[in-house]
Parts: structure tokens; C-alpha cells; sequence
């Protein structure tokens, strides 16, 4: 039995005490809490021992939150200047608040990888309960044994950590299944009789985009297309001279897939600059880019990737293990397409 009962990869937790005591977890948290109820001199010998056993040390957040006040939960979003992060920051906020159990604390790591190690590090030392990673759009290789020794002494202090995107680490990920939203996007071009088409990713530097070009690549490769990837910065200007170059390579292309949000933002502008317009001379799909989608002449056509959903889902699975309760399980969530105006048939 001992440790190997705990869940693997998170702190043992009253509920594993109590499957090793062979005791109901009301009792297991009685002896812990030191409660003054009567419990069975044999029970609370065999809670201790499991508690010895396990290295269980007393969640003092849970204790916090047990007593009415809210625990401090870190979010370090990519870069506030992009909406897609302003609505990951809203979604778990508002969660937050409304739960009235979980105080926020938004940290912008600006795409550097060196600040998000360092926001980490100095959440730690506020006494976060919970920690979220929602960076994206940079380097997430280069860094990651470094990010993986923070996180797990993060982790054996007590800390609940979750991230949105897929990041190589060994916590919960709340995300979509981004393979699953590039076959959407790609089929919904190839279905309105698309067949030479140009790939928008930014920098391909995570495992994000990696995924979405999988799914995308898969659907044009089974349906004969002829396509063209361009990778680099973000930015209106990269975007202009990104789509240029496509056009330069293949002027006879009739459609777009913007990979991420960052590569959304400025598409449609981008496609305008070479003197074509959306969607008469090309059809453009994003993946992501829900508020740029509304806001946009046309409406983006879009993959939705449900950021309120999974941000609300990693901020209830911190709020369960704090509180030692079950927690959620993670997704992947399913990705959606939504309709807007910038995607016509090329029959």
C-alpha cells in the first residue's frame, strides 16, 4: 500500500488517508483536524499511521477556505495586449468571484519564458493555493526543464497546478483537443471546394500550434490540397508581410487557415494589403479569435476553443483539491465551428 495509493503526481490528500485507514474520510479528518469528537482509539492509530505513511502534511488553504476566506489563485497569461488572453483572464476572474471562494491574481508574463518562471517563483512566495498556466505564442522548449524542477517543488509544497494548452508538464491541462479544431477548420475550406491554401501559425514554438497543423495537414493531405505554411513573429506587420509572401509563392490561393488567435487578429487586413478582399477572393478560417471574430468586417469564421469553459474548469479542479474534495477530470474539450462571413464556395 503507502504512497502508491496517493494519486500519482499530486499530494496525498484525506481521502487517500482514508482509503489506506480502511476509515470513512469524516473520520480520517477528525483525528487529522485534531476535532474534538470521539473517535476509536484503534481508528485513530490506523489514521496516523496511513497519514505517517503517505507524508501527508495538512492543507493549511484548505483550512482557509473552510473558514470562509479566499485562497489566492495565480493565472500568468501570455500577453494582455492579446485579446485572447483578456477573455482567459475574464472567464477565470468572473469564475472566481462568483464561486466567492477564489481571489485571482493575473499575472502578464509579456511571451518570456524567463518571466513566467519568474511570476511562478514569486506566487510561490505569496502562498498561492492554486497556479494556472495560460502562456502561449512563445518559446516553450528551450525553458522547460527548468519550468518542470519550479513546478514540482511548487507541487510538493502543496500547490494545485493546471495549464490551458498543452505544455509538456505533468499537470491537468484544460484545453480543447487542437488536433481536433485543425481538421475542423481545414475541412470546412476543403468543403467549400478549397484546394489551394495558405497555413498562418506564428512562430511554431509550442505544442499548440504543432497539434493544429497535425489536424490541418491530415485534412489537406487526404484531399489532394496544395498548401503553404508561414511561421514566424506576431504582429500586424509580420501578418502583412507573412500573407504577402504566401500570395508571392501562389497567387492562385482561395483560402486561409489562421492558426491562432495572434495570427487572427490581423488577417483580414493582411489579405486586404495585397489587394484582395475577404471572402470574395479568399476565404479565411481561425482557429480561436472569438471577440476579433464579432468585432471583424466580416465576421471571422471560426474554431471556437472554448476558453470560458476551460478556464472555469481549472479554476473548480483547484477549488476540489484545496478542499479535498473530487476533483474534475480535465478535458480535452471539444472545439466548435461558428459561422461568420468570411468563408465563401469556390464550386
Amino acid at each position: 500500500m503507502g504512497r502508491d495509493n496517493a494519486r500519482k503526481g499530486n499530494a496525498p490528500t484525506l481521502a487517500d488517508i482514508a482509503r489506506v485507514a480502511g476509515v470513512s474520510v469524516s473520520t480520517a479528518g477528525r483525528v487529522m483536524r485534531q476535532q474534538d469528537w470521539p473517535v476509536d482509539e484503534e481508528l485513530k492509530k490506523r489514521v496516523l499511521q496511513a497519514a505517517a505513511e503517505l507524508a501527508y502534511v495538512p492543507n493549511v488553504m484548505a483550512r482557509t477556505l473552510r473558514a470562509g476566506a479566499p485562497a489566492l489563485v495565480g493565472l500568468v497569461v501570455g500577453n494582455m495586449l492579446d485579446p485572447y488572453y483578456g477573455e482567459i483572464a475574464e472567464a477565470v476572474t468572473k469564475h472566481g468571484e462568483a464561486t466567492n471562494k477564489m481571489l485571482v491574481m493575473v499575472c502578464n508574463m509579456q511571451r518570456d519564458p524567463m518571466l513566467e518562471l519568474d511570476y511562478c517563483r514569486r506566487l510561490w512566495e505569496h502562498r498561492v493555493a492554486g497556479l494556472i498556466l495560460a502562456g502561449g505564442g512563445f518559446d516553450q522548449f528551450s525553458h522547460n526543464g527548468e519550468l518542470l524542477d519550479l513546478l514540482d517543488r511548487m507541487e510538493r509544497s502543496g500547490v494545485v497546478i493546471t495549464t490551458l494548452s498543452p505544455r509538456d508538464i505533468p499537470v491537468p491541462a484544460f484545453c480543447i483537443d487542437n488536433e481536433e479544431a485543425g481538421r475542423i477548420a481545414a475541412t470546412d475550406l476543403v468543403g467549400h471546394g478549397h484546394r489551394r491554401i495558405g497555413i498562418l501559425t506564428g512562430a511554431i514554438q509550442n505544442r499548440v500550434v504543432e497539434q493544429r497543423l497535425s489536424g490541418i495537414r491530415s485534412v489537406f493531405s487526404k484531399s489532394g490540397v496544395d498548401y503553404r505554411i508561414a511561421d514566424s513573429g506576431s504582429g500586424a506587420e509580420w501578418a502583412i508581410s507573412s500573407v504577402g509572401h504566401l500570395f508571392d509563392a501562389d497567387p492562385d490561393i482561395t483560402g486561409i487557415v489562421a492558426v491562432s488567435s495572434a495570427t487572427s487578429a490581423n488577417v483580414l487586413h493582411a489579405v486586404e494589403a495585397t489587394g484582395r478582399t475577404v471572402p470574395d477572393d479568399v476565404s479565411v478560417v481561425s482557429i480561436g479569435g472569438s471577440m476579433l471574430g464579432e468585432w471583424s468586417t466580416p465576421k471571422l469564421t471560426r474554431v471556437d476553443i472554448a476558453l470560458d469553459e476551460c478556464g472555469r474548469g481549472a479554476l473548480d479542479y483547484i477549488a476540489a483539491r484545496v478542499n479535498e474534495d473530487d476533483a474534475p477530470v480535465a478535458g480535452p474539450y471539444l472545439p466548435r465551428l461558428i459561422r461568420g462571413g468570411s468563408v465563401t464556395s469556390r464550386h
